[in-house]
């Protein structure tokens, strides 16, 4: 059957619009981030930060389009899924969820864990992921992203553009579970993903039980005590995915939370070793296995409280 000359201009109207429609916005996007950057930079010297706390343009520039591409990516692939929404409603909920990451982390920064960069233990990760998954992944990316800038810069950190990207992406990734219209093959699969990524990493850590991380006190950190982090974030989150089998909007979001931080802190880890230089078993070791263990820890005990006080609020609201 052959296609008429309208209906064939119409679908390639459609296919232009979702290559082309992205771009504004992602410069719009780009431009916001690199003054929020800077914004927090200015903060974290006012707070007593000495290096890194503004750090020049050029620092930036690789982090800031490695997002763009994600974010670009992301859209065009999933251009048909009503998921990209951010108007009013998505504005405020984004900049209360920032306020809420932000202030939350400064309060828990002072207990650091140990690792080769600012790892600390941080409750509020939750927060993030929640706001993703209750209000779209874009809510969820402005959470996590502004919100580590705002508690890094009043902790006086300073800015790291990586992490501030990767706090994003652990609320960004979890919004996508929408997108899905057959989630529960999803679910299985994210679930398979996140198991094998977590024994992996256990493997890993048994295997090199000897190697040593220097901590900024000087301190050197033998990695082998960490190797239950990884396996119980593992287990937390398998065991989610059956635990809570009869409520499966729960179970899906504890596995994607899991995935979203796995993957944030993967890119904030691993991008260390393109951009400054850091050796692949000082990322993994050093960096990852502290921050996204205990974070995954965190999210999968503290996300089930949330979307049940958040589900029962709706529920008496009529919402």
């Amino acid at each position: 059957m052959s296609i008429s000359e309208p209906a064939a201009s119409g679908r390639n109207s459609t296919a232009q619009n979702r290559w082309v429609r992205p771009l504004l916005p992602l410069l719009i996007i780009a431009i916001a981030a690199i003054v929020l950057l800077y914004l927090g930079g200015f903060v974290a010297t006012a707070q007593g930060a000495t290096d890194d706390a503004a750090l020049p343009l050029s620092r930036w520039l690789g982090v800031i389009a490695a997002t763009a591409v994600i974010l670009y990516g992301l859209y065009v692939g999933l251009a048909a899924k009503p998921i990209w929404q951010f108007g009013t409603r998505e504005v405020v909920y984004a900049a209360i969820g920032a306020a809420l990451y932000g202030v939350l982390s400064w309060a828990t920064n002072i207990i650091q864990l140990p690792s080769i960069s600012l790892v600390a233990l941080r409750p509020a990760v939750v927060i993030p992921v929640f706001f993703g998954i209750a209000f779209g992944p874009l809510v969820g990316f402005f959470s996590g992203f502004v919100g580590n800038v705002l508690g890094d810069a009043l902790t006086g950190w300073g800015v790291y553009p990586l992490w501030d990207v990767g706090n994003g992406l652990m609320g960004l990734v979890p919004g996508l579970i929408v997108a899905f219209s057959t989630r529960r093959r999803a679910l299985d699969v994210v679930t398979i993903v996140v198991a094998a990524l977590s024994l992996l990493a256990t493997l890993l850590l048994v295997t090199n039980a000897s190697f040593t991380v220097t901590d900024f006190n000087g301190n050197e950190n033998p990695v082998g005590p960490l190797w239950w982090l990884p396996l119980l974030g593992g287990v937390l989150a398998v065991g989610a995915r059956y635990l809570f089998a009869k409520r499966e909007e729960l179970a899906a979001a504890e596995v994607w939370g899991a995935l979203g931080i796995i993957i944030g802190i993967g890119f904030a880890a691993f991008g260390g070793v393109f951009q400054n230089g850091t050796s692949p078993a000082l990322a993994f070791f050093g960096e990852f296995v502290p921050a996204a263990g205990s974070n995954l820890i965190n999210v999968l005990i503290l996300l089930p409280i949330l979307l049940t006080a958040w589900t029962a609020a709706r529920a008496r609201s009529g919402r």
